[in-house]
């Protein structure tokens, strides 16, 4: 039987690293890791396909590989900026009922919050730093 941290290890990127949600407005600078949503608009056989980012602009993603499954709907896109492009390590296809409601707004914000901000996601580990933010901080009755 298999673990259970080698099957999610199997189903979703390597996230040992920070990378950031950007739009197409932002992508970012020449080599940079992103993960972005969009929806398909195009594909061709020669270049990859097309997508429709939550800030109404289309990128290309370049793939390593030709397709082999036809491709439709919204995707999170995971890959390097090259560019206006995108070279595309993996793309998750987000299930229908999920896209009925995507909230374009916050998404496009989130993505602006994320790149303005230096290291999101590192909280710290200095327990002293921790303590002293917690001053003043009662439970709740």
């Amino acid at each position: 039987m298999a673990d259970h941290d080698d099957f999610e290890d199997s189903q979703y990127p390597d996230n040992d690293e920070f990378v950031p949600y950007v739009t197409a407005g932002n992508l970012g600078k020449n080599g940079a890791k992103v993960t972005l949503w969009g929806k398909v608009t195009k594909v061709t056989a020669s270049e990859g396909f097309y997508v429709k980012t939550v800030d109404d602009q289309e990128v290309l993603i370049k793939l390593k590989h030709p397709l082999n499954e036809p491709l439709e709907g919204w995707y999170e896109i995971y890959g390097v900026v090259h560019g206006k492009t995108v070279m595309c390590d993996e793309y998750v296809p987000f299930h229908e009922e999920m896209t009925k409601n995507i909230d374009l707004e916050g998404h496009k914000a989130l993505a602006r919050l994320l790149v303005a901000i230096d290291e999101p996601w590192k909280l710290g580990n200095d327990q002293d730093s921790i303590k002293s933010s917690m001053t003043g901080v009662v439970p709740m009755e």
